[in-house]
């Protein structure tokens, strides 16, 4: 039928536009109900992207729906722009995850992670001070602690126990001090400082038990974290090629669409 091709669009458009409306929403509450500024980072893009959709949907639906040409040409012009940056976000992603951070496993049995001589463009943002400012308010926002699941866990005090349970790279990280400075676990995240500890490590001297503190300062944190984006944008991979060929397939729907239009027109 010569119409399906323009239901397709605006029913696809249609759920677009309902799903960046509770985007829109949250983004513009985050940025002016919390004075967090982990919420504040997170709030600009939330609120750019779903504007962005928003009104990328409402062209498609219109120009689909009215049969509306100069939308739809409108409206293919923005999909193609939405398919050249998944391409390019792709390659960017594959680049990114080729160094950043290195798994170690310690005579202990953690998995905990190094810095590398010469990192990679994205650790070395992450790594900036205003940066790393922005992450550790994240990491360290109270109902969002990345620490506070250990705590929940109730661990006991035994090195072996913590072991077995299973760290985030994060957590390895910034929620213990690594294994070489030769502290004694206390339960959850308290350790003990060793005084015949010999380690030259820095994050030896920037352990605090505090729960604001722990390890949030150490090269140990900033390794785990940039290792855990490594690890989540590998993943992530596979979603962007999915996501560029449904938009490929869709696009030639959408020409579709036009062409219907084009002869109402």
């Amino acid at each position: 039928m010569p119409q399906t091709s323009n239901n397709i669009v605006g029913f696809v458009n249609l759920l677009s536009f309902l799903i960046s409306i509770p985007m829109v929403i949250v983004g513009v509450s985050m940025s002016q109900g919390s004075a967090e500024e982990c919420y504040q980072v997170m709030a600009k893009p939330m609120i750019i992207i779903g504007g962005f959709f928003m009104f990328f949907s409402l062209v498609g639906i219109i120009g689909a729906c009215c049969n509306v040409t100069f939308l739809l040409i409108v409206y293919l012009i923005l999909m193609m722009f939405v398919i050249i940056v998944g391409i390019i976000f792709s390659m960017i992603t594959m680049i990114a995850t080729s160094k950043g951070a290195e798994e170690v496993k310690t005579r202990e049995g953690y998995k905990e992670y190094r810095l590398p001589d010469d990192p990679n463009w994205l650790a070395m943002a992450i790594l900036k001070e205003n940066s790393w400012e922005s992450i550790k308010s994240c990491l360290t926002v109270p109902e969002h602690n990345v620490c506070t699941d250990l705590k929940e866990r109730q661990i006991n005090s035994t090195d072996t126990e913590l072991d077995q349970n299973e760290l985030t790279p994060i957590q390895s990280g910034c929620c213990k001090p690594p294994s070489e400075c030769g502290f004694v676990y206390g339960g959850m995240t308290t350790w003990t400082k060793n005084n015949g500890g010999s380690s030259k490590n820095n994050d030896c001297n920037l352990w605090n038990n505090d729960n604001k503190t722990l390890c949030f300062e150490c090269q140990s944190c900033k390794a785990g974290v940039i290792y855990g984006v490594k690890d989540s944008r590998r993943k992530s991979s596979v979603v962007n090629i999915v996501f560029c060929i449904f938009i490929v397939v869709f696009y030639f729907i959408s020409i579709c669409a036009l062409g219907n239009s084009a002869k109402h027109g």
